[in-house]
Formats: structure tokens, sequence, C-alpha cells
């Protein structure tokens, strides 16, 4: 339990790093691990958007 309590206050810190003007979108400060997950993020989306694309035209057509 010492360890959550005995804690550093790193929020300024941290608020200062993410709210600093720099030509990097926000969703990609933070560390170098967050490009492959957005990576495979965006792809899921991507792939359910199309999915749900493909569903729709195959209802709208008729076809099974």
């Amino acid at each position: 339990m010492t360890l959550m309590i005995n804690r550093p206050n790193r929020v300024i810190e941290k608020q200062k790093f993410f709210q600093a003007h720099t030509n990097e979108p926000l969703w990609l400060r933070g560390g170098s691990a967050r490009k492959p997950f957005l990576f495979v993020y965006f792809a899921a989306i991507g792939f359910g958007t199309l999915g749900s694309l493909y569903g729709a035209t195959k209802l709208a057509r008729g076809t099974k």
C-alpha cells in the first residue's frame, strides 16, 4: 500500500508535456508504444467499417 501512497506527484510535469506546442499530434505523444497500439486500433476500426458497409450493400442488393 505504501507504493501507491508514497509516489511523487508528476501531474504538472505530464500536463506540461501534453500541452506543449509541437507538430506531433496529441494522440501520438507519450512514448513509442503508442504507434503500434494506434495502428492496431485504427486497423480494427477500418476493418469493422468495411465489414459493415459490405454487409449493408449485400442487404441492399438482396443477395445472401
